[in-house]
This record gives structure tokens, sequence and C-alpha cells, in this order.
């Protein structure tokens, strides 16, 4: 019964992080095609750093909600 609870009230929390996630995601994909149509030769080292820095917070969110998952399965 008790780890029920704990699911229930994790939930809410992983729904909520799961629609800022969202959020992000559809606020940061207009910035990176607008880069890519606007980008001249020397601002492409600069909008490579910038994706290479928005993949690896992304890889990061991905193991964090994976994470998450795994502790809501194991409650």
């Amino acid at each position: 019964m008790g780890a029920s609870i704990n699911t229930s009230q994790s939930e809410p929390l992983f729904v909520e992080w799961m629609r800022h996630r969202q959020q992000e995601q559809r606020r940061h994909q207009p910035v990176v095609a607008q880069r890519h149509a606007t980008a001249d030769g020397s601002e492409a080292s600069n909008v490579h750093a910038q994706e290479v820095a928005w993949a690896e917070r992304h890889a990061h969110e991905r193991r964090l909600h994976d994470s998450a998952i795994a502790q809501l399965r194991h409650d």
C-alpha cells in the first residue's frame, strides 16, 4: 500500500517535469531552424557550439527521465 501512495505522489511531479521538458523543446525548435537559415560561415562554430550544448542538456534530461521512470517502477 505504501508504494502506491508514493507512486501517486511522484506522478504529478513527473507529469509537471514532462510538460516543462516538452515546452522547452517546442521553444527551442524554431531557434535552431532560424540559426540554420541565417547562419553564415562566421557564425558556424558558434551555432555548432550552441547545438552541442543543447544536445548535452537534452541527453541529461533524457537520463533524468529514464531514472524517474525506473524509480516510479521500483516504488
